[in-house]
């Protein structure tokens, strides 16, 4: 298949650019980037609606995983206009190049950032009402994710949105207090290259071609449930053991 992953730049680009070895990749970024082994790069904005339409050109799905170029504006002010432009514009110029230049598959990465404001003591599904908090870089990614909703609503494409934890590194992390959000990089690379996986483009009803799926860690008494994204397959091998250990079980 051949795929293109924006965002390709960042620590998560990169965790599921080597998750998807075996396919054709086109990796996209506003800073360079390294050629995959089979495929190639391109620099480029989604804010540029030109490089977006070139960068889907011979596409057969698109991963978005949402995370912002490293070079943000300095001024607060510009660089929460910046993401919300991103998470917006950038997403909808993206989804409607794709959708034209005959992309089916596309899935979206969002943030479980939208569920923190909910005490611990409670068991969080894809059935939940978000609340996110007045920040950009969550209330953008939930704005990015109502965008990309949109597509399935209205185009016989299929949309898979992962809600994502905190990414970390299980090594990286060690000895530190654990937190029922965190998510190893590697573990949100398996569940977009589940989420590829996913097809429902021919259903009737849009709410079949629209999925949502809440990925962290699995632990033994979670704040957020994955029961849904274990239907994909997914099986987080990373679930900061040592870390609840030193703490007591959550």
């Amino acid at each position: 298949m051949n795929i293109l992953i924006t965002g390709a730049a960042s620590r998560l680009g990169q965790a599921v650019s080597e998750a998807l070895k075996g396919h054709t990749l086109r990796l996209m970024d506003e800073s360079p980037v390294e050629a995959p082994g089979d495929g190639d790069t391109f620099e480029g904005s989604l804010l540029d609606q030109d490089a977006v339409w070139r960068a889907v050109r011979g596409m057969d799905a698109v991963v978005h995983t949402g995370e912002p170029p490293q070079d943000l504006p300095q001024s607060d002010t510009e660089r929460e206009k910046h993401l919300l432009e991103l998470a917006t514009r950038g997403t909808h110029q993206l989804f409607k190049a794709g959708v034209e230049a005959g992309v089916k598959r596309f899935v979206y990465g969002g943030t479980l950032d939208l569920f923190r404001s909910y005490p611990d003591d409670v068991y969080i599904s894809e059935l939940w009402k978000p609340l996110p908090e007045p920040d950009m870089p969550a209330m953008s990614r939930y704005l990015g994710e109502h965008t990309a909703r949109e597509f399935a609503r209205d185009y016989m494409v299929t949309v898979t949105g992962l809600r994502l934890g905190t990414l970390v590194s299980e090594e990286e992390v060690a000895g530190r207090a654990p937190d029922l959000l965190w998510l190893d990089y590697r573990d949100a690379a398996q569940a977009f290259r589940l989420a590829l996986e996913r097809d429902a483009s021919d259903q009737v009803w849009w709410t079949s071609r629209y999925a949502m799926y809440h990925i962290c860690a699995d632990l033994e008494n979670p704040k957020y449930l994955i029961n849904q994204a274990r239907g994909l397959g997914y099986a987080p091998a990373h679930n900061f053991a040592a870390n609840w250990q030193d703490r007591g079980t959550p």
